[in-house]
C-alpha cells in the first residue's frame, strides 16, 4: 500500500502547535473573566469559584477532565456559550488544593470590560435586590445621591433579572447617571463577600451599603474595617413579601409595595393561569409517565385554557436526540435538550409536558435551573416500583436488559436516583391510572395553573 509522507515543515509546524483543550465557561465565570480584565478581580482567582486567591498564584478553571500530567493539554481554550473563544490559559499546572482545577496565564481574547468605573470618595450602594425609595432618601448626603452598582452577570438570589432590577431600582429613584452595570454573578452569601470585598476594594468607595437578599444572615455582610453596612431588616421586608406572594400566586398580596414597583415585578411572576409552566414527570420504564403525560396534554387542550406541548420520552429520542447513545453523558445531555425546548415553550406562556426517564439528579436540576429562570417547574415522580415496571414490559426492554442485550439499562445496570424535591408523586401500582391522572390535575387546579373544571 502507498504511503503519504508530509513535507518535513508541516511535520515540524504540527509537532510544534501546542496541545488545547476547549472548555465551556459558566456564566458566573465569563463574568469573573471580564472582571479580571478590567482589573476588578485579582488574576489569581477561579473563574466561577468562590473569589478565593491561591498562593499558587495564575488564574485557575474548573475543568474536570481527570487528566493526567503526561496528558494534559498545553492551552485551555475558553468558550462561551456560543463557542466563540474568549480567552486561553496557557502554562497550564494543576492546583493541588483543587484536584480538577487548572491554572494558567490568562490571555483574554475578547472585548474586556472597558475603563473600570471608580467610585472614589463616593459612597456605593450595592444592589443583592431591589432598593426602597426611602432606603436610598436615608443614603443621601450633602455630597449628592450615592453610586448604585447593578450586578448584571445573573439574576439576584430572589431571582430577579438584571433588567428587572435597574428597572425597579429606577422606580425607587435611581438617576441613570448614578447606575453603575458591572457583571458580578452570585453563588451564596459566603463566596459573595469575597467577590465583593475584591470589587469594592479596587472600585475604592469612600464607603459601602450592600442589600443582602433577605435570607442572607446580615452580620456576614458587616465589616467595619471595610467601611461596610446593612441596612436594618425593615429595609427589605416589603420586597421579601412581595416576592413571595407573587412567586405563590397571590397577586394583590403585596402589600407596601408601590403600584408602579408591583406592576414591573408582575413581570418576573405574572398570575400562574399566564405563567409558562413545565410538568416533568420522571420515573422507569413502564411507570406510566407517558400515558399520564399524553393524558394531561389531552385534558388540558379539551379544556382550552393553554397552549400545551407534549414532549415524551421516546418520540424526543427518534427526533430531537436520534444521534445520541445511553451512556451517561449522552441520557444527561438528552434531558438537558428536552428542558432546554420545554423552557422556550414555558418562556412564552406555554405548558410543556416532559415524560423523560430522567434517571439523574443533575439532569433533573439543570432542567429546573433552565425553567425557572422564565417561569414554574412541576416535577412529578411516578414511583411505579421496579418490579412491577417489569412485570408490565410493555415493550420487551426489560427481558432485553436481563439477557445483556441492553447494557447500562435504567432500574436493571444502571441507577434510577429517586427524586428528593418531586412536587407530587404518584404510583401506578396503587392507584388506576385514570385517578393517578385525576390528582395529577387537582394539583394543578389547586396550585392556579389551571382553573377547577367544578
Amino acid at each position: 500500500m502507498a504511503r503519504t509522507t508530509a513535507p518535513a515543515g508541516d511535520e515540524t509546524r504540527r509537532a510544534a502547535a501546542p496541545q488545547t483543550l476547549p472548555v465551556l465557561l459558566a456564566p458566573a465565570a465569563l463574568a469573573d473573566l471580564r472582571l479580571v480584565s478590567a482589573g476588578l478581580l485579582p488574576d489569581d482567582v477561579v473563574l466561577g469559584g468562590d473569589a478565593q486567591c491561591s498562593a499558587t498564584g495564575g488564574t485557575g478553571v474548573l475543568v474536570g477532565t481527570g487528566a493526567t500530567p503526561e496528558d494534559r493539554p498545553e492551552v485551555l481554550t475558553l468558550v462561551d456559550v456560543e463557542g466563540t473563544p474568549v480567552g486561553a490559559l496557557e502554562d497550564l499546572r494543576a492546583d493541588d488544593r483543587r484536584g480538577e482545577v487548572l491554572r494558567g496565564q490568562l490571555r483574554v481574547t475578547s472585548p474586556p470590560l472597558g475603563a473600570a468605573p471608580t467610585a472614589s470618595g463616593r459612597r456605593l450602594v450595592v444592589l443583592r435586590r431591589p432598593p426602597t425609595a426611602g432606603l436610598l432618601a436615608a443614603l443621601r448626603t450633602v455630597e449628592g445621591p450615592p453610586l448604585v452598582l447593578l450586578p448584571s452577570g445573573s439574576a439576584t438570589p430572589d431571582d430577579l433579572p438584571a433588567h428587572l432590577l435597574r428597572a425597579l431600582a429606577e422606580d425607587a429613584g435611581v438617576r441613570p447617571e448614578d447606575l453603575v452595570p458591572l457583571p458580578l454573578a452570585w453563588r451564596d452569601a459566603r463566596s459573595d463577600v469575597r467577590l465583593l470585598r475584591h470589587v469594592t476594594s479596587a472600585l475604592g468607595a469612600r464607603d459601602v451599603v450592600v442589600l443582602p437578599a433577605a435570607a442572607d444572615d446580615p452580620g456576614s455582610w458587616r465589616d467595619s474595617t471595610l467601611g461596610w453596612t446593612v441596612p436594618a431588616a425593615e429595609t427589605h421586608e416589603q420586597w421579601v413579601s412581595a416576592v413571595a406572594d407573587l412567586r405563590a400566586g397571590h397577586v394583590q398580596a403585596a402589600a407596601g409595595t408601590t403600584p408602579s414597583a408591583l406592576a414591573l415585578l408582575r413581570r418576573r411572576w405574572p398570575a400562574r393561569s399566564e405563567r409558562g409552566l413545565v410538568v416533568l414527570l420522571t420515573g422507569l420504564s413502564g411507570s406510566g409517565k407517558s400515558t399520564l403525560a399524553r393524558g394531561l396534554r389531552d385534558r388540558l387542550v379539551a379544556a382550552g385554557e393553554r397552549t400545551v406541548s407534549l414532549l415524551d420520552g421516546d418520540v424526543v429520542r427518534r427526533l430531537l436526540s436520534s444521534g445520541l447513545g445511553f451512556d451517561a453523558e449522552a441520557r444527561h445531555l438528552n434531558v438537558q435538550r428536552i428542558g432546554y425546548v420545554a423552557a422556550e415553550v414555558a418562556r412564552h406562556g406555554g405548558v410543556a409536558v416532559c415524560a423523560p426517564i430522567a434517571p439523574y439528579a443533575r439532569s433533573r436540576a439543570a432542567v429546573r435551573a433552565m425553567v425557572e429562570e422564565v417561569g414554574d417547574l412541576l416535577l412529578v415522580h411516578v414511583s411505579t416500583p421496579l418490579e412491577v415496571c417489569e412485570a408490565r414490559d410493555v415493550k420487551g426492554l426489560y427481558a432485553r436488559a436481563r439477557s445483556g442485550e441492553l447494557p447500562a439499562f435504567t432500574g436493571v445496570s444502571d441507577p434510577y436516583e429517586v427524586p428528593t424535591d418531586a412536587d407530587l408523586v404518584l404510583d401506578t401500582s396503587q392507584v388506576p391510572l385514570t385517578e393517578a391522572l385525576d390528582a395529577l390535575v387537582e394539583h394543578l387546579e389547586r396550585g392556579g395553573w389551571v382553573t377547577p373544571s367544578r
